[in-house]
C-alpha cells in the first residue's frame, strides 16, 4: 500500500510563475500578502495505491473508476479455493476435537482416563481452535479493503491477472480537499497554522473558507518560494481536483 500526493503538486511551480511571481510585495509583509489574491491548485487530502498482502491471480473487482468507496469496504478478492479447504478441514478438526474431550468428560471424572489422556485431549481442541484463527486469517488475507473513504480514479488490474505487491486501483480522498499554495520566500512567517483562509475556484464566484494546516518548513532555493496546504471541507463534492483556484487571505 503506497501512498502519494507528488503528481497533484507538479503544476505548482507553473502557478508560481505565473500567478505568484508577478505580484509585488510590499515590505510589510502581512499587508503584501492581503493585496490581492494568490494562485492556488486544488488536491487531493490522501491518495492511497493499494495492493495486495500476499500474491494471487484476482477473482473480482468490486469497483469502476469513479465509484466512491467507504473506509473498510471489500474492494478486491482473490480466488481462495486452497484457503476455503484449508479452513473447512480446520473447522472439521475442531468440532471433532470438541466432540472427544465432552465424550470422555464422565469418564475423566470417574478416573476411567489418565490426567495425561486428558490433557492431550484438551491440547489438541486448543490447537484446533489456533490453527481455525490461522485458516480465517490466511483466508481474509485474499481480500483487499480500502483504507479510506474516497473516490477510485484509476483501475490498474481486471479480474484473472496475476497481483501481488504491486499497485491494483488507486483511491484519493476529497473530504476535505486541499488547496495548495506557493508564495515567495519573502512572506516565510507572516502566515500561520490555524490562519483561516477564503479563497473561490477560478471561474466561479462561490468562496469557500478553509485553515492553514501545513506550511513547508524548506524555502526551495531553486524558486525562492515555499508551500502551505489550505484544508477544505468538501461533503458537499462541489470541488474536484484539479481545479485551479486563487486565495485570499485578506478575508
Amino acid at each position: 500500500m503506497k501512498k502519494t500526493l507528488r503528481k497533484w503538486t507538479l503544476p505548482l511551480l507553473s502557478l508560481a510563475a505565473s500567478g505568484v511571481a508577478t505580484m509585488s510585495y510590499a515590505d510589510d509583509f502581512p499587508l503584501a500578502i492581503n493585496a490581492a489574491p494568490l494562485s492556488c491548485l486544488l488536491v487531493p487530502s490522501s491518495e492511497v495505491e493499494l495492493s495486495s498482502e500476499v500474491q494471487g491471480v484476482i477473482k473480482d473487482i468490486r469497483v469502476q473508476r469513479g465509484d466512491y468507496v467507504k473506509k473498510g469496504q471489500v474492494v478486491m478478492t482473490l480466488r481462495s479455493a486452497l484457503e476455503t479447504a484449508a479452513l473447512n478441514t480446520v473447522k472439521a478438526r475442531l468440532e471433532f476435537a470438541t466432540r472427544k474431550v465432552e465424550r470422555n468428560t464422565d469418564l475423566f471424572m470417574k478416573q476411567l482416563i489418565s490426567e495425561n489422556e486428558q490433557d492431550e485431549m484438551l491440547t489438541e481442541l486448543r490447537l484446533a481452535a489456533y490453527q481455525l484463527k490461522e485458516a480465517r486469517v490466511r483466508l481474509g488475507l485474499r481480500e483487499t479493503r480500502s483504507p479510506i473513504s474516497g473516490v477510485v480514479v484509476e483501475r490498474i488490474k481486471d479480474p484473472g491477472e496475476f497481483v501481488d505487491e504491486t499497485p491494483f486501483l488507486r483511491v484519493v480522498s476529497l473530504n476535505p480537499i486541499h488547496a495548495e499554495v506557493v508564495l515567495p520566500a519573502e512572506l516565510y512567517g507572516s502566515v500561520k497554522k490555524g490562519e483561516s483562509v477564503s479563497f473561490v475556484t477560478l471561474g466561479s464566484t462561490q468562496q469557500h473558507k478553509g485553515k492553514i494546516i501545513i506550511i513547508d518548513p524548506i524555502i526551495d532555493a531553486a524558486s525562492n518560494t515555499f508551500a502551505i496546504t489550505i484544508s477544505l471541507d468538501n461533503k458537499a463534492g462541489t470541488l474536484s481536483a484539479g481545479l485551479r483556484c486563487q486565495a485570499d487571505f485578506g478575508q
